[in-house]
């Protein structure tokens, strides 16, 4: 492999490690490690400090708005069936929506804010 190409993958690889970064400060948060996330909702917005609450409150409704409602159906049946153990469509839904935050974030940050992250 050639230099070049060979400093684009490794580009290519810090990015995704930053993305993954990014992703997991916004599921401390969700899940209450934190109570805020540096982050972007997209372009032109800049990265600023989201609070819980505000993150709660969006993912609730892009989970309303996914599929036409149909995500909360598996949801209610997780919560309301004791014996349902099946929470792997909406896992699957909620990382979706977390990895596209980081990866619109990621996009949104300067240069400086992304040589900033810890990876």
């Amino acid at each position: 492999m050639n230099a070049i190409a060979e400093r684009e993958v490794c580009a290519h690889q810090l990015a995704e490690r930053r993305r993954a970064y990014i992703a997991e400060q916004i599921r401390d948060c969700l899940i209450g490690n934190t109570q805020t996330v540096l982050m972007s909702w997209g372009w032109p917005n800049r990265v600023t400090a989201q609070p819980r609450e505000g993150l709660l409150e969006v993912l609730n409704d892009e989970i309303s708005k996914s599929e036409n409602g149909h995500a909360l159906g598996p949801f209610l049946k997780t919560v309301l069936d004791p014996e349902e153990k099946d929470t792997a469509t909406l896992r699957d839904l909620t990382e979706t929506i977390i990895q596209e935050w980081a990866d619109v974030s990621y996009e949104c940050m300067t240069a400086q804010e992304q040589e900033a992250l810890p990876c």
